[in-house]
């Protein structure tokens, strides 16, 4: 048989195991997994030895601001900085000007993202209050599913009306796409911020915690899981940052709720009582504003067992990128977001090196889970045959110092500028065609395409 691309002596990794395979791809397809016949032979022949293949991750959660905040980043740019990352398909949010909040906008930033990408890309469209009929239109243009901001952040969008937000569940129940929520309450975010403005002699960290408390988190999750449960809707919780929150979503899931959940590696990681000291010291990541707010060590915890336990189901950047200049403006004055599409992978790594998880809990939480979740699944998100040829090979061995000026992404920021991680990306294969080789960009600009449920 004549492939073409074989991938021989790497290390294959599932959700269930790990084993010695060769992996043959034909017309951008899986069209192998195992052992090759002595004639088999192929347009071009990459040795993995040494290297593990997994399936390409997925980034469910990112902002490239593209249109409207391209200054910050665009989808060139943010799409290089995922292939970088051994990211090969990405969700992009809605929050951008103007919002992509009706069907005639977002198959324009389709266009603009068709014309950018270097790798593959969802995109969400978004429910205000006033857009229930712009939901069809959504799905037929190729929606990967609905956002809905329950509390502000970029972008200050408003919550939909309870009533309108009920009517917005049972339709997308009926249409078969899920929902994503920014479970946040501003009410009670602007209660406590205002009351903390001009709070001294408390470190930043705690500050930005204490100014979106965890009741807020907890307020918005319960109002999500009473309304699922009312409209039998598909709803997917982004970025949980507190034990609360995941006790909720577990209780719910026993219950027969139809709820998923993301969290992301700042939440894993970054602890809001750390010392300026303990962090990097130009980015100050609990400092840096984030919404919502990075907790302390006791959620931080939770997480990393609710990630075990699977109450949390993915692992997503929400890569929100600003400008280093914006960034190192005072904790209020400062926008929230962090740079992660680069960084994620390497991070999570590390975090397996160190026994905190195994290389198939990976594959399963920044993989397979996000793929099953948004509904592309088994085009994305698996080694099978007749799968998208989608690969992130890494070295488990490969250490690296995180740069936040080498970065590729427009916002030359990292929360973890200086650290040290081990294990990392060193290939991105996109529907069979190399996109990083070797630590070089191959691939070309547009080669991306929308993949979303319906198509």
């Amino acid at each position: 048989m004549r492939y073409d691309l074989l991938l021989k002596n790497g290390i294959a990794v599932t959700p269930e195991k790990s084993f010695k395979a060769d992996i043959a791809v034909k017309d951008g397809k899986i069209a192998l997994i195992g052992n090759l016949e002595p004639n088999d032979t192929a347009e071009e022949t990459y040795d993995a030895e040494g290297k593990h293949i997994l399936p390409g991750i997925i980034d469910a959660h990112v902002h490239f601001r593209d249109p409207g905040l391209t200054e910050k980043e665009d989808f060139e740019t943010g799409s290089i900085a995922a292939a970088f990352g051994g990211v090969t398909f990405v969700a992009d949010m809605p929050n951008v000007l103007p919002p992509t909040s009706t069907a005639q906008r977002f198959l324009e930033k389709v266009q603009i993202a068709k014309e950018k990408s270097y790798v593959d890309f969802g995109l969400f469209a978004l429910l205000v209050n006033d857009n229930i009929n712009e939901m069809e239109g959504f799905k037929k243009a190729g929606a990967l599913g609905y956002k809905v901001f329950l509390g502000t952040s970029t972008g200050d969008i408003a919550s939909p009306l309870l009533g309108n937000l009920i009517e917005q569940m049972t339709k997308s129940a009926a249409l078969g796409l899920r929902m994503g929520f920014h479970a946040e309450n501003s009410e009670i975010n602007s209660h406590f911020t205002s009351k903390l403005k001009n709070s001294s002699g408390v470190k930043e960290g705690i500050l930005l915690s204490k100014a979106r408390p965890v009741i807020s988190e907890v307020l918005a999750i319960q109002t999500v899981i009473s309304l699922a449960e009312y409209t039998n809707a598909n709803v997917h919780i982004h970025h949980v940052t507190s034990k609360d929150g995941c006790l909720l979503i577990a209780d719910a899931k026993q219950k027969g709720v139809k709820i998923t959940a993301e969290t992301c590696p700042h939440y894993l990681l970054l602890d809001a009582n750390m010392d300026k000291s303990q962090q990097a010291a130009a980015q100050q990541a609990a400092a840096h504003r984030v919404y919502p707010p990075i907790r302390e060590e006791i959620h931080r915890k939770s997480l990393w067992d609710a990630l075990n336990n699977r109450t949390i189901d993915m692992v997503a950047s929400d890569h929100a990128p600003h400008l280093a200049r914006e960034k190192s403006l005072p904790v209020w004055e400062a926008p929230a977001g962090l740079s992660g599409v680069e960084t994620m992978v390497p991070l999570i790594l590390n975090e397996v090196n160190k026994g905190r998880l195994s290389i198939n809990d990976f594959v399963r939480l920044l993989s397979e889970a996000p793929a099953k979740i948004w509904g592309i699944y088994p085009q994305k998100g698996c080694l099978q045959t007749g799968a998208d040829a989608d690969f992130t090979l890494v070295d488990m061995n490969k250490k690296q110092v995180i740069t936040a000026a080498e970065s590729h992404s427009k916002s030359k920021t990292s929360a973890y500028d200086g650290m040290e991680t081990k294990g990392a990306p060193v290939a991105v294969i996109i529907r069979g065609k190399f996109v990083v080789k070797d630590g070089c960009l191959t691939g070309t600009k547009g080669f991306g395409k929308l993949v979303s449920p319906a198509l």
